[in-house]
């Protein structure tokens, strides 16, 4: 087992280089006596952090003007706006987002947009090819020093990685392998592509309302209901890539079946078609309306709560996540759900989790699944120190989290 060690210290390191380039976002151009007053790093940290920056091209050194006649000009430091472009993409059910940051952390453009007519595949990949070229032309960003691209996708499965030459058989690829190999070959840069709402989890520690928390569990309630674990600091797949699928545990064994095999998975009661369903209704808009009165759809909405309270405990009693965060339509309609869901929480839960467990709402959302991608592509994260990443030529340091929000 590898020590975990490293990972604290990279943990540690990412920090103070985070502070730093903070710093020259907020104030521009600055002499390191400045950086080191602004950051309040030691001497000796911040010339490690510097010299990795500045090796990296993240950072360039620059020549600040003399403070009067005589001085002579002095050695300062600037943030490299051409030191490379990061790609965050979420390929959702009915929508594309995507977030495009330069090396030195800034997010420079997005865009969210439907699918509209394109339902096949290479009709949704090609729809997203376009709208990144279209998105860096609108903000005078060349796609020529692109580095690499996250992907976030919707279902279980495992993380796919693709060289910038694109996989070695391309024929017959489906899914996120499709996916990884058009958009290396399209844009000739590393592509990852993992599920998005694992990626949403890694956004939410990162920027989110957890953010620097090293044990969470992200609870995802849309179309499909999943989620996202991260355990010891460390973002986790398990093995074929379903760890923390929510959705599929069983809530009611005798309930209905499930696309996955299983009965009475929470995804037949706690997701938008699940309610949907129940009520009667077609467009969520309408429910959502109607939940101000008092009838079947508050009934319906208070059972799915129940059912996500009771997942959630079992989830959190086995891996003891001390963060809950939820995000998805059903988190977004408030205390119709919640409510049930914390006190459904807290009958099941161990005693001992009652109170140590902190329940929050998403604070990425919409952009959860693009901004988990970014992270990916950056893959400078300390939650991802054990992730299996493509390799860049140049490294990058993680995304702003305040203009990544």
């Amino acid at each position: 087992m590898t020590d975990p060690a490293p990972t604290a210290l990279h943990r540690l390191r990412q920090s103070n280089a985070e502070r730093v380039l903070g710093c020259l976002r907020r104030h521009g151009e600055l002499s390191r006596a400045e950086v080191a007053e602004h950051s309040g790093l030691s001497r000796t940290t911040l010339s490690t952090i510097l010299g990795d920056l500045i090796r990296r091209g993240v950072v360039v050194e620059t020549e600040l003007p003399p403070s009067n006649r005589r001085g002579r000009p002095t050695g300062g430091l600037a943030l490299n706006p051409g030191a490379g472009q990061y790609l965050g993409l979420e390929l959702g059910r009915n929508r594309i987002r995507l977030v495009l940051a330069d090396a030195a952390h800034r997010v420079q453009a997005r865009d969210d947009l439907s699918y509209g007519s394109a339902r096949g595949a290479a009709d949704r990949l090609a729809l997203a090819e376009r709208a990144v070229r279209e998105a860096a032309d609108r903000h005078g960003i060349t796609l020529g020093t692109l580095a690499g691209i996250g992907v976030g996708s919707t279902g279980p499965g495992e993380l796919v990685l693709a060289p910038a030459a694109g996989l070695a058989e391309p024929d017959g690829l489906r899914g996120r392998e499709l996916i990884a190999d058009r958009l290396a070959r399209a844009f000739e840069v590393p592509v990852g592509v993992d599920n998005n709402t694992r990626l949403t989890a890694l956004a939410e520690a990162t920027w989110g309302a957890a953010a620097g928390a090293s044990d969470l569990l992200y609870a995802h309630f849309s179309h499909g209901t999943g989620g996202g674990l991260i355990i010891g600091g460390q973002l986790i797949r398990g093995t074929g890539g379903v760890a923390a699928e929510l959705g599929h545990l069983c809530v009611d064994d005798t309930g209905p079946e499930c696309w996955c095999g299983g009965r009475g998975c929470l995804e037949r009661y706690a997701s938008v078609p699940a309610v949907l369903r129940a009520t009667g209704h077609r467009r969520w808009a309408v429910l959502r309306d109607a939940l101000a009165g008092d009838g079947a759809e508050s009934e319906v909405v208070r059972t799915a709560g129940e059912h996500a309270g009771a997942a959630l405990a079992a989830m959190c009693t086995a891996v003891n996540a001390g963060r809950v965060v939820l995000g998805g339509e059903l988190a977004e309609l408030g205390e119709p759900f919640l409510r049930p869901l914390r006190e459904s929480f807290a009958r099941r839960a161990m005693r001992s989790l009652r109170g140590g467990v902190e329940f929050g709402t998403a604070g990425t959302a919409p952009w959860g699944g693009a901004l988990g991608g970014l992270a990916l592509a950056l893959h400078e994260s300390p939650l991802l120190a054990r992730y299996p990443l493509p390799q860049h030529p140049e490294q990058a340091a993680a995304p702003d989290a305040e203009s990544g929000r």
